[in-house]
């Protein structure tokens, strides 16, 4: 049985991927007004697709680390669209991040922001810094760098 071998870049973003999905059933943010208090979640019909779209690209990124690491009869092709898959890392990750900090910024006066929001926003800093990494390492199969003659 072969090992697995995940690079420190695929393990940040595996584990961030993961984060992200769980933070996004947490309370995201929470709506006061007038004695009224309720907690949402990223899934919340108000919040349902602007803020589960963070959570939805931190899962594509981690499900496409687990099946080139994990899954031995699977074959992905090497580019998608023309973009390698460090391209769409980079991306996804970028996306993630600048939704997540957007969130931050950006609040009514009527609501605070959820413990499950800054969860997602740590696990979305750490997929941007995963596919970060991931433009530091080097292909596999690259020849090493040549040696220069000694003079």
């Amino acid at each position: 049985m072969d090992k697995v071998k995940l690079s420190t870049a695929n393990i940040v973003i595996l584990a961030s991927g993961v984060v992200i999905l769980i933070a996004s059933f947490l309370p995201f943010n929470k709506l006061s007004y007038a004695g009224f208090s309720k907690s949402y979640s990223a899934w919340s019909s108000h919040l349902f697709l602007i803020a589960t779209i963070p959570a939805l690209l931190g899962v594509v990124m981690a499900v496409q680390v687990g099946i080139a690491g994990f899954a031995s009869g699977v074959k992905l092709p090497d580019r998608v669209l023309g973009f390698t898959w460090t391209q769409i890392h980079l991306v996804l990750g970028f996306q993630t991040a600048i939704m997540m900090i957007a969130f931050l910024i950006t609040s009514p006066i009527y609501t605070d922001r959820g413990f499950g929001m800054y969860l997602m926003l740590l696990a979305a800093i750490g997929l941007l810094v995963g596919a970060i990494l991931r433009l530091q390492e080097k292909p596999a199969g690259a020849a090493p760098p040549p040696v220069p003659p000694a003079t």
